[in-house]
């Protein structure tokens, strides 16, 4: 006979979205994470290259990063370890980009935010090829996130909160019975009040399963590769560097070079795996602005991020049918947005007020709800 395991919420997904709500949630109900894979944050969150940048991304996204810096700063590891080391952030152009900087550069709007001619970036970036680089836009405050520290802060919140945590999950069926869910699976049934939908590329094929909105989630493929330059010294100290259109990024980490094609190839939801194609074009688009020469590559990985049209998050309850919350859709920045994400959806759960990130972020929050699909 099946076991039958009553909670407040039952989170689906164990990603970086899932984890960090469950981390909050579970402060004042009890709360339990289904996870169909045998390990935690396997697919797009173990695979992560990620990055602290406050000019990354659309209004929403920039202001998301902003309200979440808090939490960065104030949380160690075990260790003492911080999880944000400063890097800066380059965002390059040639001769055919300057308009784009421009763009990009007003769009910002940040003083933060510096000009650099050619020569100041090479100062900043010496692997660039002069041939190649134009201008640059510099970002000083840009960091790295150590996921793996950020996400054992939210597991460890997770677990002494008395968080309940199930891998190898899967789901025969979803049962409403009228302000209450049971869901069912191979070895036990699992009931509770609310579900959430932290399914990261499964989102949309959760919320058909369970008769939620359809949102229209597309998820998308980014490939990262890992190589070792010959007949240059590279520093692990020097910036991340974006091409100002996004066609590729590279940063240094422990003396190898992580690139990638900055590829966005339309997927579905699927263990993803590197193409040799998107791997040959990144080569070349590297190799064209640097002065990088490498023979073969020591590593390469891919994951799935997951966008809807207006490539802004997914939150709230569903109109279609009760209790069921979305947190999905975070495209590449839910793990630099998911400590403000979490309290945000958080409060909307137990219905406390966001006025803290209506008025000191002005985050507008009816811009993220899922209601917007049913328009």
């Amino acid at each position: 006979m099946k076991k039958k395991n009553l909670f407040d919420v039952i989170i689906l997904g164990s990603g970086i979205a899932g984890m960090s709500l469950g981390a909050k949630l579970s402060e004042t109900l009890s709360v339990c994470i289904l996870e169909k894979e045998k390990i935690i944050s396997y697919h797009s969150t173990g695979r992560s290259f990620a990055f602290y940048i406050e000019s990354y991304g659309n209004n929403i996204i920039r202001k998301l990063t902003k309200a979440s810096k808090e939490f960065f700063i104030n949380n160690k590891s075990l260790d003492n370890q911080k999880i944000l080391k400063k890097r800066g952030a380059l965002y390059l152009a040639n001769k055919l980009q300057i308009n784009e900087k421009n763009n990009l550069y007003i769009k910002l709007n940040d003083p933060k935010i510096e000009k650099l001619t050619d020569k100041e970036t090479l100062k900043l970036l010496p692997c660039i090829n002069e041939k190649y680089i134009h201008s640059s836009i510099y970002d000083s405050e840009a960091s790295d996130i150590d996921v793996n520290i950020l996400y054992n802060i939210f597991l460890k919140k997770f677990k002494n909160n008395n968080g309940q945590l199930f891998t190898d999950t899967n789901i025969i069926n979803y049962k409403k019975h009228h302000n209450s869910w049971e869901i069912n699976t191979h070895s036990n049934k699992y009931s509770c009040n609310i579900i959430v939908n932290a399914g990261g590329a499964w989102s949309d094929e959760i919320s058909k399963n369970i008769g939620g909105t359809k949102i229209g989630l597309v998820p998308k493929k980014r490939t990262v590769f890992c190589f070792k330059p010959n007949k240059i010294k590279i520093e692990n100290k020097w910036p991340l560097a974006v091409d100002v259109e996004e066609n590729f990024y590279f940063k240094i980490e422990n003396d190898i070079v992580l690139a990638s094609p900055a590829d966005e190839t339309p997927s579905y939801p699927h263990d993803s795996f590197p193409d040799d194609y998107d791997i040959a074009v990144g080569i070349d688009r590297i190799k064209n602005s640097t002065i990088f020469d490498f023979k073969s590559i020591i590593n390469k990985w891919s994951g799935l991020r997951n966008f809807v049209e207006d490539k802004t998050p997914v939150i709230g309850f569903d109109k279609q049918i009760d209790n069921f919350f979305w947190l999905t859709g975070q495209g590449g920045y839910g793990i630099q947005t998911s400590p403000a994400l979490a309290d945000i959806c958080n409060n909307l759960i137990l219905n406390i007020s966001n006025n803290n990130f209506i008025e000191k972020y002005e985050i507008n929050i009816d811009l993220m709800d899922v209601k917007r699909f049913n328009k």
